[in-house]
């Protein structure tokens, strides 16, 4: 008699910043991350939704802080999504920026008898969750680990993103403004544009103007996708508390790609808006 193949099951934490309904519709599982403003502490998307961080960020006198999950919130979520004839596959933010998958890490030397793959994004907010929902797509389609892994990297190689915040005050008092140091100090309304390699945020220009920055942000995508290689094109858009902007930005990715597969949008949430700061606005794309 043949033995019972046991399930694939993906395991993020919310600096993914995915809607709820795509976990819910592709089976994505979330470990939260913490917000602390002063004493008070929030799980991510549990106990406060980017729309109450946004607005409590503009009040609050202090800067909010951020903390990894515990390896107890992942020995819980792993306990609870999967028994040891499953795979989990544990998909995470940059170990270069947050010391999230280290606790991932330590709960899965709790559990000896679970088979958990724990992999590093290297990368942050939809850069990294549109990665993880090709991961769950293919396990739900019974795809196996090295069908995952190959899949991942032909999606990790094409992968794009660009950004611009309205401020480097936020990366830079939260240390993360990685290789966009050099950005800082430059004279008020030179918007910069910014980008992710290596798991950590780098500097691609600087532009004059905001309206300037959204439609660069448009431009690089273009330069990167309309490339003689083959592929369908899915693009994602992230906006911490720039609603109406992230509309504008959807309508023109529209114009230029109108095959694209898809256009996720996905609101940046607690842990990468305190680094980000109001006003973050992101193209993620890829082609496959």
């Amino acid at each position: 008699m043949a033995l019972a193949m046991g399930k694939t099951v993906v395991v993020v934490d919310s600096t993914a910043d995915l809607p709820e309904s795509i976990r819910d519709e592709l089976g994505i599982h979330m470990v939260p991350l913490n917000v602390h403003f002063g004493l008070e502490i929030y799980k991510d998307q549990i106990d406060l939704d980017s729309n109450s961080f946004y607005q409590k960020l503009k009040t609050s006198p202090i800067l909010p802080k951020t903390s990894q999950p515990s390896p107890g919130s992942f020995l819980d979520v792993y306990k609870q999504v999967a028994t040891p004839e499953d795979l989990i596959i544990s998909y995470h933010i940059s170990g270069k920026v947050s010391g999230t998958i280290q606790s991932a890490l330590m709960a899965k030397s709790l559990l000896p008898d679970y088979n958990i793959k724990i992999i590093d994004s290297e990368g942050l907010s939809l850069h990294y969750g549109m990665q993880a929902i090709e991961i769950a797509r293919k396990a739900l389609h019974g795809a196996s680990f090295e069908e995952i892994k190959k899949h991942l990297e032909k999606v990790k190689q094409s992968i794009q993103v660009c950004f611009t915040v309205e401020t480097l005050e936020y990366l830079h008092k939260n240390g993360r403004i990685g290789t966009a140091n050099a950005f800082l100090g430059t004279i008020l309304n030179i918007k910069p544009i910014l980008s992710i390699e290596e798991g950590i945020v780098s500097g691609i220009e600087k532009v004059r103007s905001r309206k300037k920055a959204l439609s660069r942000l448009v431009e690089y995508t273009v330069e990167k996708m309309n490339d003689s290689l083959p592929g369908e094109i899915h693009l994602g858009i992230v906006q911490g508390d720039a609603r109406k902007e992230a509309a504008v930005l959807e309508k023109e990715l529209q114009k230029v790609f109108p095959k694209a597969v898809e256009i996720i949008r996905a609101d940046m949430g607690p842990i990468i808006g305190s680094h980000a700061g109001p006003g973050t606005l992101g193209i993620v794309s890829y082609k496959l």
